[in-house]
């Protein structure tokens, strides 16, 4: 008996170092075996529709196929659940075939998600993902990015300007003046917002009144909130510092090109260290195909000569590419296995100081991610 108990033991003990070493290879069969009673047989901590330690992963869906969901890494579980607010909201839709899910931002415990060229703005609670408001129809029928102001206001960029958003009724307010056409991610800091626009550039608002306070020209990338307390946005050449207290503009030389974002509109792939000095940018061709991302340090020019992170041969960053995860210090990379399309899809979580590569996680099929999303 003591000979079959230790046996027992060495194999168990050698399965679980060689499970230890491999791969997190995810297909849609092993991430979502649902039942009648459960829906999902991952982790207790998901079948309470809690999904508050982990993040998300926003997949913009298969154009012409089917809409876009999110899929969920939880980091107790150590796994990765697909199409999450399908499994909260078995009669919901974020939106149709013809629609890209493009956007989605954490904001007092809720999840806003938005989505591209037709499509609605989506609110759920962000403990459960269970739906709990909508706006079907957007201005210009194009929404683009949501922004949280306070507990009563946010704004919507939109392929027709910014507008304003009364929460939690979400009504749809005028179109603010003075920033016009194409308008993507925007920023609230200090006393402003700053909004990016393919018309009028940057663009700070007030943030109480949303008058336009000063535009400082084109840019292509934006934004990020620097620990330096600064807002950090790219032009075709070089990364731009605004102070938001002065509103002063400086810049720096990139040593690459950044492709304009105008026109098959991502969210950007710039985000900022809450433990460093440091500016992450994503190298993308277009809005994909690209494989180096670099790390400014902020005063440090010369950390802009050659790249931080290089993805792993045969793996391309897409949508936004890569984002900055402050719970955890981390990288977390959204690649697919094309420059431009590609039906195997990988998180690459990288230490954010040491450029480790920690884990890989897999997931197959034609989701084309388009961001990593965090709990605020």
């Amino acid at each position: 008996m003591k000979k079959q108990l230790l046996s027992f033991f060495f194999v168990a003990f050698t399965l679980f170092i060689a499970s230890c070493k491999k791969e997190d290879a995810l297909t849609s069969s092993s991430l979502q075996k649902l039942n009648a009673n459960t829906k999902t047989g991952v982790t207790a901590s998901l079948i309470t529709g809690k999904y508050a330690n982990g993040f998300f992963i926003a997949n913009e869906g298969w154009f012409g196929h089917g809409t876009g969901d999110l899929h969920f890494y939880s980091y107790s579980g150590d796994s990765l659940v697909q199409n999450v607010y399908q499994l909260e909201n078995p009669t919901g839709a974020l939106g149709g075939s013809s629609n890209t899910l493009q956007f989605a931002t954490f904001f007092n415990d809720k999840l806003y998600i938005v989505v591209k060229a037709g499509g609605p703005l989506v609110v759920t609670d962000g403990g459960s993902m269970v739906e709990t408001g909508r706006i079907s129809t957007l201005p210009g029928n194009d929404g683009h990015a949501f922004l949280g102001v306070d507990a009563t206001h946010g704004l919507l960029s939109t392929g027709d300007g910014v507008y304003p958003i009364t929460l939690p009724s979400l009504a749809v307010g005028t179109k603010i003046s003075g920033v016009s056409g194409y308008t993507g991610d925007m920023l609230k800091l200090g006393s402003y917002i700053f909004v990016l626009s393919q018309t009028d550039g940057i663009v700070a608002l007030n943030s109480s009144t949303y008058a336009v306070v000063k535009k400082f020209g084109a840019a292509n990338l934006g934004f990020a909130a620097g620990k330096d307390g600064a807002v950090y946005a790219t032009t075709a050449d070089s990364l731009v510092r605004i102070d938001p207290a002065t509103l002063t503009r400086t810049a720096v030389k990139l040593g690459f090109t950044v492709p304009s974002p105008w026109g098959a509109w991502r969210h950007a792939g710039i985000s900022a260290s809450t433990q460093e000095n440091a500016i992450y940018i994503v190298r993308n061709n277009n809005f994909a195909g690209g494989t180096q991302l670099y790390r400014y340090v902020i005063g440090n020019a010369a950390s802009l000569t050659t790249p931080f992170i290089t993805l792993p041969t045969g793996q391309y960053f897409y949508g936004a590419g890569a984002a900055y995860n402050k719970e955890t210090n981390e990288l977390v990379a959204t690649t697919i296995n094309g420059s431009m399309t590609g039906s195997v899809n990988r998180v690459l979580i990288y230490d954010a100081t040491t450029t480790t590569l920690k884990k890989t996680l897999t997931y197959n099929g034609w989701y084309f991610p388009a961001m990593p999303v965090f709990h605020e």
